[in-house]
């Protein structure tokens, strides 16, 4: 589109030409590699792709595939090299190489180094737009930097025309961010506005319902946007969980310990939903089965130190002397 815009149709001629055989055919075997690539196959994609690029070396933006693969294979110096080529293609490459090698960099050299590259390399646009922005405050909250989301996601809502469909998105993500740096009041408007615009997104529903739940307000406002979402998104163990913890806060906990075992049964590995059925278990004076599911948790590797600590505290004293 960038080169169509600027008047640059020859270019985009010179690396692929539909009237050209070979051309056509390794977009043929882009696409094959593409199937494999969606199915993590990476090495038979690789093998494709190779293949497509062997016929159209000139469509160098076909390698993006090929970083992206070798990215997936934890081959992150052959996936940099890549991408830093891809920056001469255009614009639009360029900045997506940029976001990539950063990707790269936060699992090689560490979170400063990513975000100092992207930062050096944002800097270098010369007229930013609302998509810039967005891709820069993803960032920074993929990377836990919300103070700096919060000022890029500002800066997109700025730029957008009242109508665009992305602001129910800027709204739910800047809000999600406010909750992070505990300005409940700001990510609760955020959040309330996002759905007031658009009603039906049911993960924005549940972050906002399982907040409140855990704050111990709106409950039974709570319990009914839940179970909106559940209506919107059947079967997910997030919004399952959400439901069995607000039956939980209500006191309710034959109905919770219902939605709470569908909720381990759907994602046994979570440490949350877990704790929450425990918690549940010896509310119904389970108290042996909670314990077992407590020490279940301890033995999952990620896991955060404060629920560590929680879960200890209860195998000694239970939930109700910690409540």
């Amino acid at each position: 589109e960038i080169f169509i815009l600027n008047g640059q149709e020859k270019k985009i001629k010179s690396f692929f030409n539909c009237k050209k055989a070979s051309d056509s055919i390794a977009e043929f075997f882009y696409i094959i590699a593409n199937l494999y690539a969606s199915e993590k196959l990476y090495s038979q994609s690789n093998f494709y792709l190779k293949i497509s690029l062997f016929l159209n070396k000139n469509f160098l933006s076909n390698n993006a595939l090929l970083a992206e693969n070798f990215y997936y294979q934890k081959k992150y110096k052959l996936s940099e090299n890549i991408y830093r080529s891809a920056k001469s293609i255009g614009e639009a490459y360029s900045w997506h190489a940029s976001k990539s090698i950063a990707k790269i960099l936060s699992k090689t050299k560490g979170v400063e180094k990513s975000v100092e590259s992207l930062e050096k390399d944002f800097n270098l646009i010369l007229n930013p737009n609302f998509e810039h922005y967005f891709a820069l405050a993803n960032f920074y909250k993929d990377h836990e930097y919300y103070e700096k989301s919060v000022e890029y996601y500002s800066l997109v809502l700025d730029n957008l025309k009242k109508d665009h469909y992305l602001i129910p998105v800027v709204l739910d993500r800047r809000g999600t961010s406010y909750e992070r740096m505990g300005k409940w009041k700001l990510a609760e408007k955020d959040l309330k506005e996002s759905l007031n615009i658009s009603p039906d997104q049911a993960y924005v529903l549940n972050y906002l319902a399982y907040t409140w739940v855990d704050k111990k307000v709106n409950l039974d406002e709570s319990l009914v946007m839940l179970e909106k979402a559940m209506d919107l998104k059947k079967n997910d163990p997030y919004i399952t969980d959400s439901i069995g913890w607000a039956y939980f806060a209500k006191k309710k906990y034959d109905k919770a310990e219902y939605y709470l075992q569908k909720a381990v049964e759907m994602l046994p590995g979570d440490p949350i939903i877990k704790d929450h059925y425990a918690d549940t278990l010896w509310m119904l004076n389970k108290s042996i089965q909670a314990r077992h599911i407590w020490k279940q948790i301890l033995e999952i590797s990620e896991i955060e130190q404060k629920l560590k600590d929680d879960i200890n505290l209860k195998l000694v004293f239970g939930l109700k002397k910690k409540l």
